[in-house]
């Protein structure tokens, strides 16, 4: 592979699971949201919206609905489900920021995607950790979801395409292994 800032910065990004508590500086936040603003989209249509949650008690609303979620799911191993129970738990993991990735209904998840991936790469290099939520859809689909959505002014005719986690990393997670074998020349 050829090697340079670019494909350092994709070769070292991690899903983080743990931060720390200090908040992001506005120059941090609003660097990883414009470089998601220059995702490639669909004939320029731009059809996303990203809510960027900073305030505590927001993480924690969230946090309740995506607990909820995620303990109503059949099949939910004992361990996830003791793990979900503690005190201390965390759906976001106790990111700083929690950004809300939402599409424009009849737009196309690849935009939406592009954005997030953007943005997941910005953090990375300045140092940031993410980690990117599939649990946030489900929990900010039903009607409970979608009113704390309008509470976050995320405009009708938007829906929730992922979760992002954002802030400083307290943990520097291992590089699992990816498989060739998912790759044809």
């Amino acid at each position: 592979m050829i090697i340079n800032d670019v494909t350092k910065t994709i070769a070292a990004r991690r899903s983080v699971r743990k931060y720390s508590p200090r908040p992001l500086r506005a120059e941090e936040l609003e660097t990883v949201l414009e470089c998601g603003l220059l995702a490639p989209t669909g004939s320029n249509r731009q059809r996303w919206f990203v809510a960027a949650v900073q305030d505590p008690a927001l993480l924690e609303e969230v946090g309740v609905l995506q607990k909820k979620v995620m303990l109503s799911m059949p099949g939910l191993p004992a361990s996830m489900t003791e793990k979900m129970n503690a005190p201390d738990f965390s759906p976001t993991f106790g990111a700083p920021v929690l950004l809300i990735v939402c599409k424009q209904d009849g737009g196309h998840d690849i935009d939406a995607c592009l954005l997030g991936e953007n943005m997941v790469l910005a953090a990375e290099s300045l140092g940031l950790g993410t980690c990117v939520l599939g649990s946030v859809t489900m929990a900010l689909g039903n009607e409970e979801g979608k009113a704390f959505l309008r509470k976050l002014g995320v405009p009708e005719g938007y829906s929730v395409a992922f979760g992002i986690s954002l802030g400083e990393p307290a943990e520097a997670p291992a590089a699992t292994p990816r498989e060739k074998k998912y790759i044809i020349i």
